[in-house]
Order: structure tokens, then sequence, then C-alpha cells
């Protein structure tokens, strides 16, 4: 007589058309889906790199990696094809090196940026925006944002990274790009953001930087992830990414990402 297969613990992440599959080997934590070696992704509070001296390398890699996870599902929550991004950079000419790489003085001119930009088309702009460092160490912003202003040709687009560029922003250069056609802007995001990140940088200071209010995606374990693996007939569905990794905590965990939309 076969014996019962194992019983499969899973979590379920829904970020509109992505669906991602957590698989563990062992049963998580009772009454939740969380570990020592797992991250919860909607603790936006807690992304920020501690400078406490006790706190290994490797769980500050893991910080690191989770913000990445929470970046990539809140741009694919509440953005979509047709919304913009912007690429902001700085004129080095007007600036000494020491600012151009310090993190605390470029994030203080970002949140200008914002608020003059509301203040200029009377909006709320709704933003996720991550740093990217230069070779030299300069910083520069990428910023996916729900700027609804349609820019059919490429003249208009030249015109409004003028615009931006020289009353907006105010300290060098605006790129625009429209998201046309893309059906995964949280991995456009995040390709941008530093894998290997210099630690030293971020030390007491959020990885990425978004306005508030912003959806957060859907959550589900147990019997109701279960459903939703039966409602969209997963089972059946080639997945787009697969991985797996082991857990000190949890054994063997498989990860798997659907694209309803492929």
């Amino acid at each position: 007589m076969l014996e019962n297969p194992p019983k499969k613990y899973r979590k379920i992440i829904v970020t509109n058309h992505v669906i991602e599959i957590y698989e563990y080997e062992k049963m998580p934590v009772v009454g939740d889906f969380k570990s020592k070696d797992d991250f919860d992704p909607f603790d936006y509070e807690n992304t920020k790199l501690e400078p406490k001296e006790d706190r290994t390398l490797h769980r500050r890699k893991q910080t690191v990696r989770d913000a990445r996870n929470t970046t990539r599902r809140l741009a694919l929550m509440n953005f979509e094809s047709g919304d913009k991004f912007l690429t902001l950079t700085f004129d080095p000419k007007r600036f000494t090196e020491e600012q151009l790489r310090d993190v605390s003085y470029t994030d203080k001119l970002f949140k200008k940026f914002v608020m003059r930009f509301n203040y200029k088309f009377d909006t709320k702009l709704k933003y996720i925006a991550v740093r990217e460092f230069h070779k030299s160490g300069r910083i520069h912003y990428h910023m996916i944002c729900d700027w609804k202003k349609n820019l059919l040709y490429e003249d208009e687009i030249r015109e409004n990274e003028r615009l931006l560029g020289e009353k907006i922003w105010k300290h060098g250069f605006v790129d625009i790009k429209q998201l046309d056609h893309v059906d995964n802007v949280g991995a456009y995001i995040i390709k941008y953001m530093t894998k290997n990140v210099a630690i030293e940088f971020f030390k007491g200071k959020k990885i990425y930087l978004c306005s508030k209010g912003l959806e957060r995606p859907l959550e589900y374990k147990d019997y109701e992830a279960e459903q939703i693996i039966k409602q969209y007939e997963l089972d059946t569905k080639k997945e787009v990414f697969t991985n797996h990794y082991e857990s000190e905590y949890l054994g063997t965990i498989t990860y798997k990402e659907y694209n309803l939309k492929r």
C-alpha cells in the first residue's frame, strides 16, 4: 500500500498577475509562515540595514535581498504598462564628490524634487525609487511613477525632460521612458538596484524610497493557498522561474513564480 505523500507547507504571494509560491519541507512556526530564515514581504518599516556591529554580514545581505523582493512586489502591485520611468542624474560640475556619494544628502534633494513635482502638476505622485551607484561611487535615482501625462512623440519626451531637469529636478539631467508593453514592472526596476551594494552606504537607511499609501501584495497560506493554486490551475501552468535552497529551520524551500500574462 502506497504511503500518503508528505504534506506540502505552502505560502503564496499574489501581486496582481504575478503569483509566487513557497513550498517548505518542514512545518513553519505554528500560526505563521515566518522564521529566522524567512522574511515578511509586508514589513516595509524594517528594511533598513542596522548599524549594529553584531549584525552579521550574511544577515545584512539577506536584508538587501528582502528589500529587492519588496521593491519588486510594490512596483508590480501599484504600477503598470503606460506609467513613467524616470532617471535623475547629477551634474558633477555643481557638486563636490563627497556630496555625490552622500546618500543622506542626495535623498534630501530627491524628496524636494517630489515636492516640487507635486506642486507644479497639482498632483500627489505615487512612486517607488531606488538608488544606483556609478563605478565612481556617485549616486543617481531610478523612479517608477504614475505620472499620467501622455507623451506620444519623441520631441514631446525631450521637451519634458528639459522641463523636469531645469525647473523641477534642478540638479542635473532627467531621462523619461514610458513603460509600454512591460508585463513585469517590478523586474524592470530592481535590475537597477546594485546587487552587491556597498553595505556601509546604507547603514540605518532604507534601501528603497516610496510614497505613502502604496497597495500591498496579498499573502495566503494553508487552505487558502491550496484554493489559489486550484483557482488559477497553477499545477498545469509553466512557471517563469523556479529555485531551490536550503534553510536551517525549514529544510528545502522550493520557490516558483508564475506570470499570468505569459
